[in-house]
């Protein structure tokens, strides 16, 4: 079965099509078979939903002391910048034998969630969680289908610390970062849990993501999942860490 679900997602993005409408295009039996398909061919990836992989997420503060510049001690200082804890999102994750590839990439994309975040040097506004989940739709589209739809479903959303969630359904997807997740496929097969020792910039080198454009860093913004606006983790310069 012929995987077209990037190429739909494309179609959608050049309209300007909004997150939400991908769920009825990408979220069916079908697209998720095809989906399946498409992932087992992922560097990486077969292995990882082989074996299951899913460690427990880092503690920040136990990542502090690592290496300035590596993965970990950039997450450490971005959680704490937004007062985030990790796992910030509950759903169901899919891990038991019968876990399809889809699925577990639903789960471990919803609980890497954070570190795409310091990897596409995403802040935490509203702009830029539309941004970073259209960065997602590029990676995987009928995983971050499913995701939504089963996202607009939990019993926890209405809850006002999930607002910024809420409102992604009626965001724009964004072109520019749906053609970065795009090159950046090869997170899909990343262990992010084994790679925090290793330098951030080497990494965005090695999972082949583009540098953001310059006009899109250093921006502050409301941050609805924490309730409080803050300024920028990332600085406005080009490929430099905050």
């Amino acid at each position: 079965m012929p995987d077209t679900s990037l190429e739909l997602a494309r179609g959608l993005t050049e309209r300007r099509a909004t997150l939400g409408e991908i769920i009825p295009l990408l979220g069916s039996a079908g697209a998720q078979a095809a989906s399946d398909a498409a992932l087992r061919e992922v560097p990486g990836f077969s292995r990882l939903h082989a074996e299951r992989w899913d460690p427990p997420l880092p503690e920040p503060e136990a990542l502090a002391a690592l290496p300035e510049g590596s993965l970990g001690h950039a997450y450490a200082r971005y959680m704490a910048h937004y007062h985030l804890s990790p796992g910030f999102f509950p759903i169901q994750s899919r891990l038991g034998a019968d876990a399809t590839p889809t699925q577990y990439a639903v789960h471990r994309l919803n609980k890497s969630h954070d570190f795409l975040h310091v990897l596409g040097a995403y802040e935490t506004s509203d702009a830029d969680e539309v941004a970073v989940q259209s960065f997602v739709l590029g990676l995987a589209p009928v995983a971050l289908a499913l995701f939504l739809s089963e996202a607009a479903s939990h019993p926890d959303i209405s809850q006002g610390r999930y607002k910024h969630l809420r409102d992604i359904y009626t965001g724009q997807i964004q072109a520019v970062d749906f053609e970065r997740g795009v090159a950046a496929s090869a997170l899909l097969g990343a262990r992010f849990e084994a790679l925090l020792e290793v330098p951030l910039e080497a990494l965005r080198q090695q999972f082949g993501i583009p540098a953001r454009a310059p006009e899109f860093l250093g921006r502050g913004g409301v941050n609805s999942c924490g309730g409080f606006t803050s300024l920028p983790f990332f600085p406005s310069v080009h490929g430099a860490v905050g």
